[in-house]
């Protein structure tokens, strides 16, 4: 190539590439906007919370908890979980230690009362109680996460089926008690308050579950299934669920919009964590029809109730609710959760409350 052609051939490139800048600055120009920002997405924290928004934080040594969907270290992720018997009954109230539960189930026990069962995934709460005896189908709340049952005492109904169905349980009430359990002295010093006042805490859960050597590892399938952001339903609204359990104790959540979640009460009073001072709160409710009935002849008016078969329920999130349908094959099996068009059950990832509920009574939902 001579001088000649060389420098024509570099003035034409020059003007292409003028022409080329000139067309884009003229596009944008033409349009009065950038280039769209990419999608802005929302990352939710341990407590469900939005804390992140836009590029995904680091999740190294993090996984997600089959419990909620929600990041935790690895470590407590790949753990059985523990549920602990909560005492419910109002002058055993405030609790502690439950705000930090991933799961609640709720469920008549005799008379009047409701009892919780508190689902831990991570074992780092300083307090958790009062702790209280166990029910027999309890047991089975526990089993369909393939839990630790910890409890404080027992029906005769409840010690048979741990010793026929070979429930994983610690009893403090046992050669257990000074391992795994201690007494407030502040509720004892109150009278009437001795059996509210018994408690324990992650680090003894772990001592006691060292003591009886029950395996670590689980192979069990997470019972739910979780979207990565807040599913939006398209069903009834529920921004306030009212559930009658009995006269005397009448659960109640309200839907916060600002924070996505439901805020519990209990018979018209806010009920709390006294050790953080704040308001229950979940992302998730399941409300669980089925049979409940008295023990005939039981001297205590104890309870029994069908788990293991097929029933309906309500799923609610986000202010709103759809019909959902269970099923349980067995005792040590998960319950399977489906929409009523037979698909599985897909959930917000965060906390979740569900109410075992006797089918011939109705919630109220507004």
């Amino acid at each position: 190539m001579n001088s000649t052609t060389r420098k024509t051939f570099l003035l034409c490139l020059c003007l292409l590439v003028a022409v080329v800048w000139t067309g884009c600055n003229r596009t944008e120009e033409a349009t009065g906007e950038p280039d769209s920002p990419p999608e802005e997405r929302v990352w939710l924290n341990r407590e469900g919370e939005n804390d992140y928004h836009g590029t995904e934080p680091s999740r190294e040594g993090m996984a997600r908890s089959p419990l909620s969907g929600l990041w935790i270290p690895e470590e407590d992720a790949a753990r059985r979980p523990v549920s602990v018997m909560i005492n419910n009954m109002k002058k055993a109230l405030p609790q502690s230690g439950i705000s930090q539960a991933e799961i609640i189930y709720e469920t008549l026990a005799e008379g009047e009362i409701t009892r919780l069962l508190a689902v831990f995934q991570t074992l780092d709460s300083e307090k958790i109680g009062p702790v209280r005896s166990a029910r027999h189908y309890y047991l089975d709340f526990a089993f369909v996460h393939d839990a630790l049952y910890v409890h404080y005492g027992g029906s005769p109904q409840a010690y048979n089926d741990v010793v026929v169905l070979k429930s994983p349980a610690l009893n403090g009430l046992s050669y257990l008690d000074e391992i795994m359990c201690w007494r407030d002295p502040a509720r004892m010093a109150i009278r009437g308050m001795y059996e509210h006042s018994v408690y324990t805490n992650g680090e003894k859960l772990r001592q006691a579950w060292d003591t009886v050597g029950y395996r670590y590892e689980t192979d069990q399938p997470p019972m739910f299934a979780f979207s990565e952001k807040p599913v939006e339903l398209t069903g009834q609204r529920a921004e306030t669920v009212v559930l009658p359990f009995s006269r005397s104790y009448i659960g109640e959540f309200r839907w916060d919009p600002g924070l996505n979640q439901y805020l519990r009460s209990m018979s018209g009073n806010d009920q709390i964590d006294e050790e953080t001072g704040e308001v229950l709160r979940v992302t998730n409710l399941l409300v669980q029809f089925t049979d409940i009935w008295v023990i005939a002849g039981d001297p205590a008016g104890r309870r029994d109730m069908t788990l293991i078969g097929s029933g309906a329920g309500f799923y609610i999130t986000g202010g709103k609710m759809v019909p959902v349908h269970w099923s349980k094959a067995d005792h040590w099996t998960s319950t399977r959760w489906t929409l009523e068009s037979g698909e599985p059950l897909v959930m917000s990832p965060g906390k979740t409350w569900i109410s075992v509920f006797p089918k011939n009574r109705s919630p109220e939902i507004s």
